[in-house]
């Protein structure tokens, strides 16, 4: 009927046949209710006249053409004109369109069929058509088996990811690594109460107990906590954790010790424990402290948010040399030691007592002249004791151009200039050290302070082959060396000698004291040094989380000598001679930094990876560097994969390849080459980001071809080339493709495994489909149980390969929580979601993308439980969040959750 009449309208002005059509329906008397939705709003019509257009505003279908004039009959008006109500609603309309929509309809659904009917519907085989609806938020049978995965799968992450006061948990606990407690400790009396008013349980303060304890470097920050620490154990605390806050890696380090020592397990991942640890000073029921100790890094605020424990319980001591945060928590700034408690202090350090006027004096005189700073009279009583000498003698060592070295302003490091110099002190103490020893502490200044391996020194020296580490090439002249620092103070160590420490001010002076030539031959010393020493896994093999460990205590070194090298170039006094190439440096700052994208830390791969970029860049015309400079943009390009970012991903894959290129030209590379296989399958990436599906495929096969005779786990290219198969509607095809990489559902040894399933799963959805579209409604019932049984083994995997907090397995958080929203088991779904969603908030400029699509679903999630403002407000944030990632040229409004998929990563859909 509807195209005899459209054609009778085109052929002649009789209406006739549309008014014949009105008046059927109108005669019509139904035993059914019926819900007429009509416009509220005046509808622009187009016309023309004589070439002139002209618009008019006209209602089409109020309610006077609209209603039948039916008893059962109940019309709503719509805040929508014409062509807006002919539309179906979207969940993200403002107006309430959806949500009078959804209601209207479930009253009728309501009216017509009585509850106890319904109810029988959704226990009935899936063949019955009135049940059967697979791909949207309907029930569905349950299988046994399935159930049973399901919640195997949910105690596996809840047993991974969070922990519960157990007989297994070690109260009380104290790690305090390296510090002990300190006898010479004096003064701070006023902070120290301060702090305890502050922290102790039972303060005014509402949740978590935070002090910020602040000040310039050297003004004795990290001992006054230490302090506190020591004498509340016991007395007010029951757990008493120290962690390291100089950067991520740290960080991870004293949690995976948190976790080992409070009995959470031994041997987490770092994820695992961080996240454990967490949890469980959320929920334990004692009184516990935590230090986050020099949380100092310009990345210091997300860090503290990534580590920061749950809950409102427990107590945070912050120290810092960034006077602000006593702004954002309560706090103070530690100031120099008054005079008395200066003068004690060295008294306490030398043992000297101070028997005459003179010696009082001088007393005084020497803690004035180091600024009443206890770093300062530490340095001054340590010599004072290798003197043999007294104050007097002591001051007496100074000449007049020390006296004006002393008044003079020093800069150690950003942001702190101090009134005073211990130059002074720290000469005489250098000057008498033996050169290994020097050649030793010059070296070590480029590295990270807190934690100077025994073992680094030890392998790194005998194995090296640079002769200039001849100083430490042995394990004899290693121990030496180590034994006439720690005579001069000038480094300490931990209780287990097999760490040393310095002092990020004689760290800063260390390196004011050598001259450029001497900083840069120390600074080569060092790149050699960690170089040895780092863990390269074969490059057909790339993840081998067998390797983080040890590259995870070196990071922190490759960061600093990253940073050291930047602001030396900026001074214009680099760290490399500019007349020489060291293609160690870029070398292993790039291992480094695919430490980071591998294990996740992926905020620090840019700050590793720009200076490796530009020193290849610069020193290309020495003939190397090409196959070193195509790892950089593989990098980069990997990087941004993983961030959302498609045309940088694809532009930096290509430059890859031309640098690829130019290493077999030059013969850095030759064929068959492992580098080829993977710049071919990038480029089958960049592609494939940009929905170029057909040229990602040629790639995909082309690296595969490549890969034929060589070694390697090639899982990886053959799950891209499923999926990019399913997505060209080949999902078939796919399914063969990915079932022939997996040969074991229950892998742990990596995580392609999981990626190969992840990639099947999304493929037997697909394969639902198509089953659906044929009518073929059990079928396609059983596929997507396979589908989610599938994805919730992925879930397991990744929780155990990667950890519970990796964005991979938030990705696989996501899809289980698909398919139980589609199940209509709601609770489960939205806690799935919502364990996702937390993950990605953790790094929200990298997961925007992923984060946009998980509040559309939650947003769903919520009107599908008729929480329809509250789950459309999320699908507008979510849409919002959506514009801000499309091109203003391909933005319209988001219409379902295929314009979601569409702005995240082919493998995270």
């Amino acid at each position: 009927m509807k195209n005899k009449m459209i054609d009778t309208l085109r052929k002649t002005d009789d209406w006739t046949i549309i008014r014949d059509v009105i008046e059927s329906f109108r005669v019509l008397r139904c035993r059914f209710p019926v819900r007429n939705l009509y416009e509220l709003r005046p509808t622009n019509i187009m016309s023309r006249t004589l070439g002139v257009k002209k618009v008019k505003r006209e209602m089409l279908c109020d309610l006077r053409v609209s209603s039948l004039g039916w008893s059962d009959e109940d019309c709503v008006g719509i805040e929508k004109d014409h062509g807006e109500l002919t539309m179906y609603p979207l969940r993200s309309d403002e107006d309430g369109y959806f949500e009078t929509f959804m209601r209207t309809l479930t009253r009728m659904i309501d009216e017509i069929v009585p509850r106890p009917t319904q109810q029988a519907w959704e226990r009935n085989d899936p063949d019955d058509d009135q049940n059967w609806l697979v791909m949207e938020g309907t029930s569905s049978n349950r299988s046994a088996n399935l159930e049973a995965d399901i919640t195997k799968s949910m105690l596996s992450y809840n047993d991974s990811a969070s922990f519960h006061t157990s007989h297994g948990t070690h109260i009380p606990c104290y790690v305090m690594t390296p510090f002990e407690d300190n006898p010479n400790f004096v003064g701070r009396e006023k902070t120290l109460t301060a702090i305890h008013d502050a922290l102790a349980p039972g303060s005014p303060s509402v949740g978590q107990r935070v002090f910020a304890l602040t000040g310039l470097g050297g003004m004795g920050k990290t001992q006054t906590a230490v302090r506190y620490a020591f004498s509340q154990m016991e007395v007010t605390y029951k757990i008493v954790l120290w962690a390291h806050a100089d950067g991520q890696s740290k960080l991870s380090e004293s949690f995976s010790l948190f976790a080992s020592e409070l009995g959470l397990g031994d041997g987490l991942t770092h994820a695992k424990a961080k996240q454990a640890v967490k949890d469980y000073l959320a929920i334990v029921d004692v009184d516990w402290l935590m230090i986050f100790d020099n949380a100092d890094g310009d990345d210091k605020t997300e860090l503290l948010a990534e580590f920061w424990p749950r809950g409102d319980k427990g107590s945070i001591l912050i120290t810092s040399r960034d006077k602000t945060l006593t702004n954002r928590y309560h706090g103070r700034f530690l100031k120099e030691l008054h005079s008395k408690n200066a003068v004690d202090l060295l008294l306490k350090l030398t043992g000297m007592p101070t028997t005459t006027t003179e010696e009082r004096l001088a007393a005084r005189e020497i803690v004035k002249r180091v600024g009443f700073l206890p770093l300062g009279i530490n340095q001054a009583a340590n010599l004072i004791i290798n003197l043999s000498c007294t104050f007097s003698e002591f001051l007496g060592a100074y000449d007049l151009q020390e006296l004006i070295e002393d008044s003079s302003d020093v800069q150690l490091i950003s942001g702190g200039s101090y009134k005073y110099s211990l130059r002074t002190v720290w000469n005489m103490n250098f000057e008498k050290l033996s050169s290994a020893d020097q050649a030793l502490l010059k070296m070590i200044s480029f590295l990270d302070p807190d934690r100077i391996q025994m073992k680094l020194l030890l392998e790194g020296g005998a194995e090296s082959a640079n002769p200039n580490l001849h100083f430490i090439n042995t394990s004899y002249k290693v121990t030496k060396c180590r034994a006439g620092l720690l005579r001069s103070s000038l480094i300490s160590q931990n209780e287990r000698k097999d760490e040393l420490q310095m002092h990020r001010l004689v760290q800063a002076y260390c390196q004011l004291k050598v001259s450029p030539e001497e900083a840069q031959q120390s600074f080569g010393n060092a790149i050699s040094l960690v170089k040895q020493v780092w863990p390269v896994p074969p490059r057909s093999e790339v993840h081998n989380p067998s390797l983080w460990e040890r590259q995870r205590a070196l990071l922190p070194h490759v960061q600093k000598l990253c940073e050291f090298y930047v602001a030396s170039c900026r001074r214009d006094q680099p760290l490399i001679p500019k007349d020489v190439v060291n293609w160690d440096f870029p070398s292993v700052v790039y291992e480094a930094s695919w430490f980071c994208y591998e294990s996740g830390m992926l905020e620090s791969v840019s700050d590793l990876l720009n200076p490796a970029k530009d020193y290849c860049i610069q020193h290309l015309a020495s003939g190397r560097g090409y196959r070193l400079l195509a790892d950089i943009y593989g990098c980069f390009g990997s990087l941004c994969t993983e961030s959302n970012q498609f045309q940088g991903a694809y532009d930096n894959f290509a430059t890859e390849w031309k640098y690829l290129e130019k290493a077999f030209e030059a013969g850095e590379l030759e064929r068959p080459s492992i580098w080829e296989v993977f710049g071919l399958g990038r480029l089958g990436n960049g592609h494939h980001g940009l929905h170029q599906y057909a040229e990602a495929e040629a790639y995909y096969r082309k690296a595969l071809a490549a890969w034929e005779n060589l070694p390697g786990d090639k899982k990886l290219w053959h799950s891209h080339l499923a999926t990019c198969l399913w997505l060209q509607g080949r999902p078939d095809e796919g399914e063969v493709v990915v079932r022939g990489v997996i040969k074991d559902e229950n892998d742990t040894t990596n995580f392609r495994t999981a990626m190969a399933m992840y990639a099947l799963g999304n493929i037997q959805i697909a394969q639902a489909t198509g089953l659906t579209l044929e009518g073929k409604k059990k079928d396609a019932e059983d596929k997507l149980a396979e589908a989610m049984n599938t994805h919730v083994k992925v879930l397991n995997l990744w929780t155990k390969t990667l950890g519970p907090r990796h964005h991979k397995t938030s990705d696989a958080m996501y899809k289980v929580g698909w398919h139980l929203h589609r199940r209509q088991e709601y609770a489960q779904a939205l806690d799935m979601f919502e364990r996702a969603l937390d993950i990605y908030e953790s790094q929200p400029h990298l997961y925007k993308n992923e984060i946009a699509r998980t509040k559309y679903k939650i947003g769903c999630l919520k009107q599908d439980t008729q929480h329809h403002s509250d789950g459309a407000a999320l699908i507008r944030e979510a849409d919002r969040i959506r514009q801000q990632i499309v091109p203003p040229e391909d933005w319209e409004p988001a219409k379902c959750e295929e314009d979601f998929d569409n702005i995240v990563q082919f493998w995270t859909r």
